[in-house]
């Protein structure tokens, strides 16, 4: 159940990292990111809770559009990507009216891959590179 997730990762998982690990525990200083069906739950647990992550990421797992979101001025990046054998077009369309609508959006296409770990291998790779900066 996405909702019984959502407050363990929010309400559990997360306090529990900051108080076990050196983290900076804000809001700036948060990413999530989801592959496949995890970026369906990344996407709902973000648009949830607002305030507690700045960096999204969506690996082969759908999209952002600017209506998601209220108050840009709190997302810092959102990442988008999927393999050159799914919907690169969809990926960079997102990316497009994302950066028109004036958000830090960067989309990167695996190329050579599908839905696949090379795919989100990648991804991760290029998304970790521009996060917190």
């Amino acid at each position: 159940d996405i909702k019984l997730f959502q407050t363990v990762l929010i309400d559990e998982l997360i306090p529990y990292i900051d108080a076990n690990f050196n983290t900076i525990a804000d809001q700036s200083h948060r990413a999530m990111a989801g592959l496949s069906m995890g970026g369906m739950e990344t996407k709902l647990i973000t648009m949830n809770n607002p305030g507690v992550f700045s960096h999204y990421g969506l690996f082969s797992g759908g999209i952002y559009t600017p209506n998601d979101f209220k108050d840009k001025s709190k997302v810092k990046l959102i990442f988008l990507s999927c393999g050159s054998k799914e919907n690169p077009d969809g990926v960079r369309n997102a990316d497009a009216e994302l950066k028109k609508a004036g958000f830090n959006s960067v989309n990167y296409i695996s190329e050579g891959t599908a839905h696949e770990f090379q795919t989100w291998r990648r991804s991760l790779y290029h998304m970790a590179q521009l996060l917190f900066k």
